[in-house]
């Protein structure tokens, strides 16, 4: 049986070996300061509650990094049920809100969306028609190309990120006030 204090001064080396590294790693997940730090303090209440069993533990970096992961899941779980359930009613719109509804509206989408695959090589229009369109399984994709599974998935990271940055730089140009 540990005493208080060595507890104590296990968890402090456990919180000062892993804090910061967890807090960053919450945000990268989160993309919301507040949220991050919220977090990370819920991870190491977990941490204090279990201490005893971390002291123990093969790995107790690698446990709070799961505990981290499972509670960014569920705080992401949450907010997104939240904005579902949040509905504006139509009566508190203000001027400005009702001008931008009007004004996407008249945004052509399909125009839009063939001006961002326009700017993607063949091979990653071919990626994104086969997964995304034509509903492909990643294994399908993968032994199309002649590409391992995991490469595949790799690539549609990179695809989707890609997509990200240039409706973000159409949207700058074409859409900003």
């Amino acid at each position: 049986m540990w005493s208080k204090r060595t507890e104590e001064t296990l968890f402090d080396q456990l919180c000062t070996a892993h804090y910061e590294k967890i807090l960053r790693y919450l945000f990268y997940k989160l993309q919301d300061e507040q949220a991050a730090r919220d977090t990370v303090q819920e991870v190491f209440l977990i941490a204090w509650r279990r201490r005893m069993e971390l002291a123990a533990h093969p790995n107790p970096g690698g446990f709070l990094f799961q505990t981290a992961k499972n509670l960014a899941h569920k705080v992401q779980r949450e907010a997104f049920a939240r904005l579902k359930n949040e509905t504006e009613p139509q009566e508190q719109l203000s001027v400005k809100d009702g001008v931008e509804q009007m004004l996407d509206r008249q945004i052509d989408e399909n125009a839009f969306v063939e001006e961002v695959l326009n700017q993607l090589s063949p091979e990653k229009r071919s990626l994104y028609n086969l997964y995304y369109l034509r509903g492909e399984t990643m294994k399908a994709v993968a032994n199309q190309f002649g590409l391992e599974e995991a490469a595949v998935r790799m690539r549609y990271v990179r695809l989707r990120r890609e997509i990200q940055s240039i409706v973000a730089r159409l949207a700058e140009k074409k859409f900003s006030v």
